[in-house]
Formats: C-alpha cells, sequence, structure tokens
C-alpha cells in the first residue's frame, strides 16, 4: 500500500483507479465529469452530449473549492472571491458566472433571479460551444433583465484553472494563502466515497 498525503489525495489525478480505501469528492466529480466531456485536458473535441449536467457539475466544483480558498462566509461570496481572484476575472464577470451557477443549480434552467447582486435583476443566459468566444458575453441589458452567453469550453478552463491554482497554493508554503488552503484541504480531505 502507498501512503499519500492530504494534498496529494484531494488533487488526485481523475484518471488514477478509485482506492479501496475511498477518494474524495474532488476526485470523484472530475472523475465523472470526465466520463461526460472526455479528457478534462482536452478543449479540442465535441462538446459533450451532456452538456447541461457536465456544466453544472463544473460549476459545483468551483463552489466545492471556494470553500478551500476562501474564509468569507456566505456561498456566493467565497465562489465570487475564487473566481475573481484564480480567473482573474472582473467582479462583475465574477458575479455573472456565480449566477450562471445558481441557474443551471437552483433553477435547473438557464436564468435566475438574482436575490444580492443586482438584486431582482433577471439574468438569462445563453450557451455556446464556439471556440472563439469569451468566456462571457452580454447580449442584452434592460432595466430588470440582462441576458449573456457563456462559452461552455471557456468555462471548462476556468473550472481547471480554479484545480489548479488551488493545488499551487497548497504547495507554496510561502502564499498567503497557504495555512487556510492547507488546514481546509486537511479537514475535507477526510471526505471519502467508496465508488469503484
Amino acid at each position: 500500500m502507498i501512503i499519500i498525503g492530504p494534498i496529494e489525495s484531494f488533487f488526485k489525478n481523475p484518471k488514477s483507479e478509485p482506492s479501496p480505501e475511498g477518494d474524495g469528492i474532488l476526485f470523484h466529480l472530475r472523475r465523472d465529469l470526465e466520463k461526460l466531456y472526455g479528457d478534462e485536458s482536452d478543449n479540442n473535441g465535441d462538446p459533450s452530449m451532456h452538456t447541461m449536467l457536465a456544466m453544472i457539475g463544473m460549476l459545483a466544483g468551483i463552489d466545492y473549492l471556494s470553500k478551500v480558498y476562501s474564509s468569507a462566509g456566505s456561498s456566493r461570496k467565497r465562489f465570487v472571491e475564487t473566481v475573481e481572484n484564480l480567473c482573474n476575472m472582473s467582479n462583475d464577470n465574477s458575479e455573472v458566472i456565480y449566477q450562471f451557477r445558481c441557474a443551471l443549480v437552483h433553477s435547473v434552467g438557464l436564468s435566475t433571479v438574482s436575490d444580492s447582486y443586482k438584486k431582482g435583476t433577471k439574468f438569462d443566459f445563453e450557451v455556446t460551444d464556439d471556440k472563439s468566444a469569451p468566456l462571457i458575453q452580454k447580449l442584452a441589458d434592460a432595466s430588470n433583465e440582462v441576458t449573456y452567453r457563456i462559452n461552455y469550453w471557456e468555462l471548462k478552463k476556468a473550472f481547471l484553472t480554479v484545480i489548479n491554482e488551488i493545488e499551487n497554493i497548497a504547495r507554496a508554503p510561502g502564499h498567503p494563502k497557504n495555512g487556510h488552503v492547507v488546514n481546509k484541504i486537511g479537514y475535507m480531505h477526510s471526505e471519502k466515497l467508496l465508488k469503484r
């Protein structure tokens, strides 16, 4: 038996075989997402036949990782801080990605009415697989309704960026967030799924 530490276990490669002792949530999420969209590093294939489910998984993954990165009290603040800082996105665009998460995860649809950022505004979304499109493109802006186009491939890249950046922070003792990230990984690393 090979013994690995919490950081290695937390960021275990999704191509690895599951451990008989169980593996963490992030490993299983990434492994399951690869079943939906193929190799996680491939951004040149056809979009998943399960695009909505894959995007829900990616956004849930960012949400899960925001608990590792941010010490903010609310899930919205954690999510927005994580995306803004790790994906080098503006605060407004990070909030848009959060609203997209709310639309998919809570409404299981492509629209939501915000109860926080731009409170009362209806956010409508459409999704594109056009590789040349930006992650976020504003299509319309009325007084209480905005429409954005989200690029599937760029969202996938953002999810992987969040994973890689948090792993880099965990392995960099001099990083200002290292202590917080390592403590959270140590705590969350104990959550295991047994799955073959």
